[in-house]
């Protein structure tokens, strides 16, 4: 009976063990470094500091990729391209929407569309 129990309770610590393994810390697979704080503040504030904060932080984020991908995250390409478009830079605007193209072609559809309307 005895012997039992410690099977029994050797089988429950060997299954907490190895789920609790599977909990561990795990890389991230892309950098967002100060992006959330930063559109943030330029959603709140909406002010030439703001913008240009987070402006330098799209820069950032594109130019030296983190994570486990080293690639820019999804998304960054085309939000800083539009930005850029925006205020007139379509050269550079551009080709940030076709970089998110090449890094994520399942956004072609979508941001096929935009280039399209920019493009007239």
């Amino acid at each position: 009976m005895r012997k039992q129990r410690f099977s029994l309770f050797i089988a429950l610590a060997l299954i907490a063990i190895v789920g609790l393994a599977g909990c561990g810390s795990s890389k991230e697979l892309y950098s967002w470094y100060g992006y959330e704080e930063k559109s943030y503040e330029w959603e709140k504030k909406q002010t030439p500091k703001s913008e240009e904060q987070l402006l330098r932080e799209y820069v950032r984020i594109i130019q030296q990729p983190k994570g486990s991908r080293k690639t820019p995250p999804p998304g960054i390409c085309a939000e800083y391209g539009y930005v850029l478009l925006k205020q007139g830079k379509k050269e550079e605007g551009l080709a940030l929407l076709k970089r998110e193209i090449e890094l994520y072609p399942e956004s072609a559809d979508f941001i096929g569309r935009i280039i399209k309307q920019f493009e007239k």
